[in-house]
């Protein structure tokens, strides 16, 4: 389980090596090729990835977590977050829990599925008309018909309320797996979790 500073500050100077020294092991390749004085720049990317991937952050729902996390916390709008893409992968299989990891990933897709279907117009069918506005008509009598694209996207809408069903019942799981650990990773006593 992650350490954070508390209270959480914007502040990359605190060292998440420091307050996570079990993790050196874990990225042991990427802490010693990191040169910088006092493993800054290796700690702010611990960070960044923490920003966003963790459930606990702040930045967590943020549809546009990347680019705010980049300039604000990193600090350098030419942070390419693809450089640590083997980075993001081993945070991900080792720091979150399975619940996490399916919460991340449930949650990257409803981001895209809604940037995707917002960028959509919403319109029905037509009849095509030529340069003049009048109807155009086939060889066998139909009219010719543009499909529009409320059909599909109102069904769309609908998957997208089966999907977030799903995500929620993932956010029950990792709550209730919260409620059975305390810090460390150790069983929360019965008061704890408030079961007395």
């Amino acid at each position: 389980m992650i350490q954070v500073p508390n209270p959480w500050r914007n502040d990359a100077s605190i060292s998440f090596w420091e307050l996570n020294p079990e993790y050196i092991l874990i990225f042991e390749d990427f802490h010693k090729k990191d040169r910088s004085k006092g493993k800054l720049f290796s700690s702010t990317v611990m960070w960044a990835m923490y920003l966003k991937l963790h459930p606990e952050s702040s930045f967590y729902n943020m549809s546009n977590k990347e680019e705010f996390i980049k300039i604000k916390f990193v600090k350098d709008d030419k942070f390419d977050w693809t450089k640590y893409v083997d980075i993001e992968l081993l945070f991900r299989d080792t720091i979150l829990s399975q619940a996490e990891k399916s919460l991340f990933e449930w949650n990257e897709l409803m981001h895209k599925r809604d940037k995707y279907l917002k960028s959509k117009d919403y319109y029905f069918d037509e009849y095509a008309t030529d340069e003049n506005g009048d109807n155009i008509i086939t060889k066998t009598g139909n009219l010719v018909t543009i499909k529009g694209t409320a059909e599909q996207l109102d069904k769309a809408q609908q998957v997208t309320i089966k999907y977030f069903n799903e995500y929620t019942k993932i956010l029950k799981e990792l709550n209730e797996e919260k409620l059975k650990r305390g810090k460390g990773n150790k069983p929360l006593s019965s008061s704890d979790a408030n079961r007395i």
